[in-house]
């Protein structure tokens, strides 16, 4: 995408998608469960809770020594006590914070983000919601620009691709050029690493933008992408805002998350650089309609790569 003319979706021998060319209607489907049925992460996590929340707090904090206390509370009065373990602890803390639903008596006190605070130190937070809603914003087409050679390894349909793919698309058809106004370059892709304060970091890749010349100081974008069933966690946006501020110190940060729906429509978010998660909001956001020309999925369906 090189200039505005390359987001004419009518251009000689493209066109856009279809009602054809649509994935089918799918009943969008959470990642995180509604744990009304467990029997140990989300008994331990109350039990965790209601330990330690007191009137008027707005954290709770606990550790995991405290994990595995509670686990042998919940065992204490199980019907099946030989079902539930303390050997790991920390994957209590993980599933409620990215399998299963908080439960309501956490949630109803306005308790809906869980993240950790250091090694092996967690803490409940306040804020209006765990998951960010992706905004409602009119689809700008684009033009599918992405290599033959890539495109045809690639599915056909957008909803059907998972974050590296549609980030790979996302380059080629600089939609994030389009989106921030720079140009962008990819520094790192699907980075882990240790951040004092919150743990582990995780991005699915970190993007450099420059306004006009080589050597204006660079802008840092660290970049959070959602396949089509995988939610927006406020927590993973704010720890990669955590991670660009220690590696990056003194470079300006501007958060941006990359998520697709079943439409097949490319949702692009960008973030306030928030102090703490409840604070997180979206300052800007677009959508757009990757449109594959016919001779893209010829080929595409030619090529018939397996389901990955």
């Amino acid at each position: 995408m090189k200039d505005e003319t390359d987001l004419d979706a009518t251009a000689p021998k493209r066109r856009r998608a279809t009602k054809q060319d649509a994935v089918t209607p799918q009943k969008s489907k959470s990642l995180q469960s509604h744990g009304k049925n467990s029997k140990v992460y989300v008994p331990v996590i109350l039990k965790l809770f209601q330990d330690r929340w007191r009137p008027g707090a707005a954290t709770v904090v606990f550790s995991l020594d405290d994990v595995r206390t509670a686990v042998e509370a919940v065992r204490a009065v199980s019907d099946n006590p030989d079902a539930i373990s303390a050997r790991n602890a920390a994957d209590v803390v993980y599933r409620m914070r990215s399998r299963t639903v908080l439960p309501e008596e956490i949630l109803s006190k306005g308790f809906h983000v869980l993240r950790a605070i250091g090694r092996g130190l967690y803490q409940f937070e306040k804020a209006s919601s765990g998951i960010m809603e992706v905004p409602v914003c009119e689809l700008t087409p684009a033009i599918d620009q992405t290599p033959m050679p890539v495109r045809r390894l690639l599915p056909e349909a957008m909803a059907e691709m998972d974050e590296q793919a549609l980030l790979s698309v996302v380059g080629y058809c600089q939609l994030l050029d389009h989106f921030t106004g720079m140009r962008i370059y990819r520094l790192r892709s699907h980075v882990r690493k240790s951040v004092p304060g919150i743990g582990q970091a995780e991005l699915d890749a970190i993007d450099v933008g420059i306004a006009s010349g080589d050597d204006d100081v660079p802008v840092v974008f660290p970049i959070e992408a959602k396949a089509v069933s995988d939610e927006l966690n406020r927590v993973q946006i704010y720890n990669m805002i955590q991670y660009a501020a220690h590696y990056f110190p003194g470079l300006r940060v501007r958060p941006l998350a990359v998520k697709v729906d079943y439409q097949s429509a490319i949702h692009i978010m960008e973030f306030n650089v928030a102090s703490r998660p409840g604070d997180l909001r979206i300052v800007r956001s677009a959508s757009y309609a990757v449109n594959t020309s016919e001779a893209q999925i010829a080929m595409i369906r030619a090529t018939s790569v397996p389901k990955q």
